[in-house]
């Protein structure tokens, strides 16, 4: 499982996730939307939280691609 580490801002995030996705992609595994986005939301930093609830709260997880995911995280960052 991938985690945020204290340091690093959400397009390392994003770079790492995309990376081991893209493997599993390659070695054919296939996810659905909602499953990737509730991975990006429980491997970030504990101070992202909140945003992280708020997200899940409101957003319709199973519709949001990534992309919009990681830009959202990014205009909270």
């Amino acid at each position: 499982m991938l985690r945020m580490l204290l340091r690093e801002n959400i397009s390392d995030v994003q770079k790492c996730f995309t990376h081991v996705v893209n493997h599993f992609l390659a070695l054919g595994k296939t996810f659905e939307i909602k499953e990737l986005n509730v991975k990006v939301l429980k491997s970030l930093y504990r101070t992202w939280q909140p945003k992280s609830t708020t997200t899940s709260e409101s957003k319709d997880l199973t519709t949001m691609t990534v992309a919009t995911l990681f830009s959202k995280l990014k205009e909270y960052e």
